[in-house]
């Protein structure tokens, strides 16, 4: 079942703080969470999960590891 993550939970999930991932939503890099009806964003923490394994996988050392 999908859950709908917070801003702070996404933050400590990917283990960025808060204010770099609103610039790189601003810059396209990471998704841009859906607002809620009741007020605030919220984010599907599959697609937390799935931006968390593109960039690792685009991680020079992940790509170290892989080969």
């Amino acid at each position: 079942m999908a859950q709908l993550l917070p801003m702070k939970q996404v933050a400590e999930k990917v283990g960025y703080c808060e204010s770099k991932l609103y610039a790189m939503i601003r810059e396209g890099h990471f998704p841009p969470g859906k607002k809620m009806a009741t007020g605030g964003v919220r984010w599907l923490d599959s697609e937390v999960d799935d931006w968390i394994m593109r960039a690792y996988a685009q991680a020079p050392e992940a790509r170290l590891r892989l080969a």
